[in-house]
């Protein structure tokens, strides 16, 4: 498929390994106005690795380590990429195993609009099996994740690094160039387990 740009955007994909060694990947698009260069996206990427272990990490289980962030531009084809590895990897907090590599909680980025194009996804994993009763995760952690996104976004911004849905199509169509909207805030509609089949072991994200 042709390169879409997207004006103003970095792509941001959050690596995580579960347990049996497949990557749990997220990714996260942040604008930024005005002229940004290498060292922007470097600084940023570091900054998000560092706001996803203080934010996200504590609601992993042990055995999950986060060991990467790769960065890259969007608004050429040959825009600047960075990829900031953590060494040593930091691991979750959570005690106990996790459940299978596929099973995650979803939480939905909001911007006021509606219509999916509109709406973006964050689905976090692996999960600790001592947070899931019953196929529904506690409601302390449902709640950590939604607040990890929050944190997220608060730190980023604070760093003038907006996050967006980037929208692609609309009416069915491929637009020329994509559009960014804003993320106004995070929910998750039920604290059921979701699952993802690209997420089984051996299949990676």
């Amino acid at each position: 498929m042709a390169f879409q740009a997207v004006p103003d955007t970095a792509r941001f994909a959050v690596r995580v390994r579960s347990t049996g060694g497949d990557d749990v990947v997220n990714v996260l698009y942040f604008k930024r106005q005005g002229a940004w260069d290498l060292s922007d996206l470097q600084n940023a990427a570091q900054l998000l690795a560092t706001a996803w272990v203080n934010e996200v990490m504590p609601n992993l289980p042990a055995n999950a380590t986060l060991f990467s962030v790769q960065s890259r531009g969007e608004r050429v084809q040959d825009d600047v990429s960075f990829e900031f590895v953590l060494s040593p990897p930091v691991s979750g907090s959570r005690p106990g195993g996790s459940l299978p590599a596929h099973c995650c909680f979803c939480v939905t980025h909001l911007t006021g609009l509606v219509g999916r194009s509109n709406r973006g996804r964050t689905y976090f994993g692996p999960l600790a099996a001592s947070d899931v009763i019953a196929d529904l995760l506690v409601p302390g952690r449902a709640d950590g994740f939604r607040n990890a996104l929050v944190g997220i976004r608060n730190v980023m911004s604070n760093a003038g690094w907006q996050h967006v849905v980037v929208s692609r199509v609309r009416n069915k169509a491929r637009l020329p160039v994509a559009i960014t909207v804003p993320v106004i805030g995070y929910r998750y509609t039920d604290r059921v387990v979701d699952t993802q089949r690209r997420r089984k072991l051996g299949v990676g994200s």
